[in-house]
């Protein structure tokens, strides 16, 4: 990949969590990752973004994007050990084992053997079991997109609406197709107690506790851009909508802003 590539990437892919799950990385962030020598680290940082809830009674913020820097318990911005790498799941969110063949990424080479997580009986009810197990789900579907480049998954539950969603989506396909790849990307994301409440406009904004192992992107042989880990109990709220059946992610939003 080009460096010309490599530069249109760097506010994309970070911050994954916290645009589309409300999980995971990319557009909206503003110049807290930069693209460095494979290896190095940069400050934390993450972005949310809002799209249209289908179906809702009022006006809600549209591809709005915030960007939160995550400091250490001393307030000051630590940076990560050079030879950092994001810790990878044994167990999935939806408690979907890892196989014992799963390669993780490294700086040589992308992901191998991947498992591709299976929707839960339990996500297709309107409860709040049900809406969790969503997420879980969403979360996996999110890190399968950043391991491998095939974003169907996470693609297929979350709305159109979601613009800055799909153009993350959109960059982890590019990411891949121009020879890059992932490491890292995984994250959980838990309803807060009292949370699960349905709105007037029937769809659900739920608070969430979310966590992030973080991540690198590998865009050349020479370069990487990394997330750094956090979580956080008051950043997001996450709209989520149920039809027919089924959930969907709507859009994630800074905490109380719809």
């Amino acid at each position: 990949m080009g460096m010309h590539h490599s530069r249109s990437m760097r506010g994309h892919l970070a911050g994954w969590a916290l645009v589309c799950s409300g999980a995971l990385l990319l557009k909206g962030c503003d110049g807290n990752q930069n693209e460095t020598a494979a290896g190095s680290t940069q400050s934390p940082s993450a972005a949310t973004s809002a799209a249209s809830p289908q179906g809702s009674g009022s006006p809600t913020p549209d591809d709005a994007a915030a960007s939160t820097a995550h400091p250490s318990p001393d307030g000051s911005q630590s940076p990560l050990p050079d030879d950092w790498r994001p810790e990878e799941p044994t167990v999935l969110a939806t408690g979907q084992k890892v196989p014992e063949d799963y390669e993780p990424a490294t700086l040589e080479h992308p992901a191998r053997n991947v498992p591709k997580p299976v929707m839960p009986a339990e996500a297709t009810k309107e409860t709040e079991a049900g809406a969790q197990a969503f997420l879980n789900y969403r979360a996996d579907a999110q890190w399968y997109a950043m391991q491998t480049g095939d974003t169907t998954l996470v693609r297929d539950v979350t709305a159109a609406e979601c613009s800055k969603c799909t153009a993350q989506f959109d960059d982890i396909e590019a990411l891949y197709q121009h020879g890059g790849w992932a490491i890292g990307g995984w994250e959980k994301v838990t309803i807060l107690p009292g949370g699960f409440t349905k709105r007037m406009d029937g769809g659900y904004n739920l608070p969430v506790d979310i966590m992030s192992s973080g991540s690198k992107t590998v865009p050349s042989s020479s370069k990487s851009v990394t997330q750094s880990p956090f979580s956080g109990t008051d950043l997001i709220d996450i709209y989520v909508d149920y039809r027919e059946g089924h959930w969907t992610h709507v859009t994630a939003s800074p905490r109380g802003a719809l």
